[in-house]
């Protein structure tokens, strides 16, 4: 069974030395609020990479995520600077971007067109899209709520995380 899981185990040894190494060097990086940090950060990454772990698996590839993400965000500060409550902003920037995705998908599955030339069209024409729309302004005058969904710092930072874990959870339980 160990035979098996060779490859897995020797990477897992590799990151564990590393971490060893890292505890060794600077002690400091294992501070409880630099964890939580690191945790709070890696969140919408972790979410992202799901979503395009799923796109690799179905034979794609997707480049225009980074535009999606940056076009959802100022979404979301604008329906939260309208006085839509956390939920449906919520709600709206998740339809938003499944609406991005369906597009991409439609052009991709719909029409046939290779993923890469369809996320790399639509990755110029959200981003440049956001620059004409936006002009390089960030979205301001942000209600309190919209910073860590109005439960404080502590309680949404760790919101954030449960929230990101939970999709992983359930991302490897349907995989």
């Amino acid at each position: 069974m160990t035979h098996r899981y060779q490859r897995e185990i020797s990477v897992a040894i590799a990151y564990a030395s590393l971490l060893i190494l890292l505890a060794a060097a600077a002690p400091r990086f294992y501070r409880s609020d630099q964890f939580r940090s690191i945790l709070v950060t890696s969140a919408p990454l972790l979410v992202a990479a799901i979503g395009m772990t799923l796109v690799i698996l179905a034979r794609h590839i997707d480049i225009s995520i980074g535009s999606q993400i940056s076009l959802c965000g100022v979404a979301a500060g604008l329906l939260a600077r309208a006085g839509l409550p956390m939920p449906l902003v919520g709600i709206g920037t998740v339809m938003l971007g499944g609406l991005l995705g369906a597009a991409n998908g439609a052009l991709i599955a719909g029409l046939g067109l290779p993923s890469i030339v369809v996320t790399l069209a639509t990755m110029v024409i959200w981003r440049e899209g956001l620059r004409w729309w936006r002009e390089g302004e960030f979205v301001r005058k942000l209600p309190p709520s919209f910073q860590w969904f109005g439960l404080g710092q502590d309680a949404g930072q760790w919101l954030v995380v449960a929230v990101a874990w939970t999709v992983f959870a359930f991302f490897a339980w349907g995989l």
